[in-house]
């Protein structure tokens, strides 16, 4: 497979590369996909979770708690899925 990068994506790849962290440019791009998967994984539970919110919201069922509440539940529940 070939890609052709634009320059900058380029100049980001040669970074990645003089760290020596990696062993080929494959590598830095397979992480970089690991990497984008994870995130696009977190960032779809965070939308269920929030669909779940606003539907509890909107049967006004909802509960009233502090920032630190929230995250502690929020952790709890990203864990569990």
């Amino acid at each position: 497979m070939t890609i052709t990068l634009p320059s900058a994506l380029d100049a980001l790849l040669a970074r990645k590369m003089a760290t020596g962290m990696y062993e080929d440019e494959g590598e830095v791009v397979r992480e970089a996909l690991r990497q984008m998967e994870s995130r696009e994984s977190a960032l779809e539970v965070l939308r269920q979770e929030a669909a779940l919110g606003f539907d509890q919201l909107d049967r006004g069922d909802s509960v009233e708690m502090d920032r630190d509440t929230f995250m502690n539940h929020f952790r709890n529940r990203r864990q569990a899925a």
